[in-house]
């Protein structure tokens, strides 16, 4: 993570929905339910419903190419199967958390038998997994009448009858099933002598049935060839023996028998001959460039000789020519529908939610009940794409504004369909130059503020980028910031800013001139620790994502408090890390509920509908968004 979110927010970093696995496919539902109130002054709001989850980056372990070229991807972090076409758009995902059917803890290896069939090594779990093509789950096992229990499968490969062999690390072995699970044999068993293992990760058979092991201990480094019931044949490749290999990872063995190692230590694949382990060919170095690695692990053939690579720690599957080593392309996504780290969200007139999916550097478009409807937004500096995003507002033409924080130091200006149309600022203290920019706001003219978060100041530009005015410095005193963040314009042109580190609430006219002050550092009603964004309602009433009190304070446009809505969970109606929120017309609000970065909990957006209080008993009353 770059500078406001590894070093400047060091303290300002940044349950789940129902998911309903459906064959393989993931249907995002916003979950609701029987209003419960929330702590504050006055049970004035109410948990209505969520949608999201975790949902970064790939951590490509195994990798898998079927006849028509799409690809299978064991994916660590996100506790599920990827399933990719050709191209490296998104085809359907299944898996979660948890040790059940269909979920995962640490997915590990991933093949694929003659009828589509996908088989799963799930490694912290201990057990294999086979599902259908498109997810729907089979059959798992561990052990075959209580015994041969498997401790951390890792690599595995199906041979063309059909029986699943299985790097059973934790016995040092490699072990042999039926692909209805019946236990067949081992292969190896522990011990540094030749046929013996240290560490085994990977296996491949070949079309001869010919069974290869990599050992990834330091002291071995090599790969052996068996026959398919385990006869030893022969050793190569440990650096120990002279050879080149130090750590290598899964393998994958082509048509003419030749092998292809990730190396996880060297940082690169090496082509060896079979019939005596000759190299043949090395490509790759330490690096995120393209055709660089870190932590190379799975390996995978499709049928027009290219191979497929799982760069764990760069995040993406790369894709060579296995004659020449050549790179071709990368394969990543985030997946539609999920968060990592949801920063901000706004609004728009038409029933559209926009949310600032600031780890996966990207904007994501739901529909009010959550249903999802595109993304856009890649790594980089190029237009339309982003570097640690912060803010989002939409203007009343729905064009949608994004403040694209440092290295980029910029605001981008989209469509309502993800078209880039504009972005203005650069790294600097210049009048439209920006350090760390992060909250966004559209006042009745469509004029653009935005926070200047490390500059400690406010500017203020027209809806095409031009700067108009700037206000403030580093300080405590009226009228200075120090890590102004969320920003708010109210019907009257008066503005607000979340003072972060001061813990408190500007209010200022629309040419800065300032007018009021409230807050201070704690956690009683009023006080905050580390305010972010900020939206107002109908009433000009403020709402303040209180970040590290995991909670949002409503207050009035003059600074009296009025409530507080969460508390800290990951419960119905908990919090953690609040950072992001809007309101629609009904009073509803929708809070991006962040997570704490170094976890995968929360990671969604939560909504709570206004509920209207009277003395006398009622039926109900409260305002329900989804009936909009």
């Amino acid at each position: 993570m770059l500078y406001v979110w590894g070093t400047v927010l060091l303290f300002l970093a940044v349950s789940f929905a129902s998911l309903d696995v459906n064959h393989g496919s993931r249907e995002f539902v916003a979950r609701a339910a029987s209003p419960a109130s929330i702590a504050g002054n006055s049970a004035s709001f109410s948990y209505l419903s969520q949608w999201g989850s975790y949902g970064g980056p790939m951590t490509p372990n195994g990798v898998a190419v079927d006849s028509s070229g799409n690809v299978y991807i064991a994916d660590g972090k996100n506790y599920a199967i990827d399933k990719l076409a050709r191209d490296g758009s998104f085809l359907t995902a299944w898996g979660s958390q948890g040790a059940g059917p269909g979920h995962f803890n640490d997915p590990q290896g991933v093949a694929l038998d003659g009828s589509g069939n996908v088989y799963v090594s799930d490694s912290v779990n201990n057990n294999i997994q086979k599902f259908t093509s498109s997810g729907t789950f089979v059959i798992s096992w561990n052990s075959w009448n209580n015994t041969n229990l498997l401790k951390n499968p890792l690599g595995l490969s199906l041979n063309s009858t059909g029986f699943v062999y299985v790097v059973d690390q934790g016995d040092q072995r490699v072990q042999i099933f039926r692909n209805n699970g019946t236990y067949v044999g081992s292969i190896g068993g522990p011990g540094a002598t030749l046929g013996k293992f240290l560490t085994p990760y990977g296996v491949a058979v070949d079309s001869s049935g010919f069974v290869y092991v990599s050992d990834n201990a330091p002291k071995s480094g090599n790969i052996t060839k068996f026959t398919k019931t385990g006869g030893f044949v022969l050793a190569w490749g440990g650096v120990n023996s002279g050879g080149t290999l130090a750590g290598p990872a899964m393998m994958a063995v082509d048509n003419a028998s030749n092998i292809y190692v990730g190396d996880i230590s060297f940082n690169r694949v090496q082509k060896f001959g079979t019939s005596i382990g000759n190299l043949l060919l090395t490509w790759g170095s330490a690096g995120s460039s393209p055709g660089q690695f870190n932590s190379p692990i799975g390996v995978s053939l499709d049928g027009q000789s290219n191979v497929y690579v799982g760069d764990s720690n760069n995040y993406r599957v790369q894709k060579f020519s296995a004659n020449t080593g050549n790179y071709i392309s990368s394969l990543t996504f985030p997946r539609p529908g999920f968060f990592s780290s949801p920063y901000d969200a706004a609004l728009d007139g038409s029933g559209h939610i926009y949310v600032v999916d600031q780890g996966n550097n990207r904007i994501q478009k739901f529909s009010v009940v959550g249903t999802f409807q595109l993304a856009w937004g890649t790594t980089g500096s190029g237009n339309g794409q982003f570097d640690d995003p912060f803010g989002i507002a939409v203007d009343h033409s729905g064009n949608v504004y994004v403040t694209d924080s440092d290295p980029n130091d910029r605001v981008e200006k989209f469509l309502p369909n993800g078209t880039f149309t504009r972005a203005w600022g650069s790294f600097g203290i210049g009048n439209g130059q920006f350090y760390n920019p992060y909250g966004v706001a559209i006042d009745g003219s469509d004029n653009v503020y935005v926070t200047d978060y490390s500059n400690d100041r406010v500017q203020e530009f027209d809806s095409s980028g031009n700067f108009l005015l700037k206000w403030g410095s580093s300080g405590l005193g009226n009228g200075q910031f120090s890590n102004p963040t969320g920003i708010a314009v109210d019907a009257s042109g008066n503005v607000f800013v979340s003072d972060s580190s001061n813990n408190r609430i500007e209010k200022f006219t629309n040419s800065g001139t300032f007018l009021a002050v409230w807050g201070s550092s704690g956690a009683g009603n009023g006080q905050f620790n580390v305010p972010g964004h900020l939206g107002l309602d109908s009433a000009d009433n403020l709402y303040v994502a209180d970040t590290f009190n995991n909670r949002v304070q409503e207050f009035t446009s003059n600074g009296k408090f009025l409530t507080s809505i969460g508390t800290m969970g990951s419960g119905n109606g908990q919090l953690v890390y609040s950072n992001g929120l809007a309101l629609d017309s009904s009073g509803s609000i929708y809070v991006a509920d962040t997570g704490n970065p170094s976890g995968t909990s929360n990671n969604r957006i939560e909504v709570f509908a206004s509920v209207v209080i009277s003395s006398q008993p009622t039926g109900g009353g409260g305002r329900h968004p989804l009936a909009m």
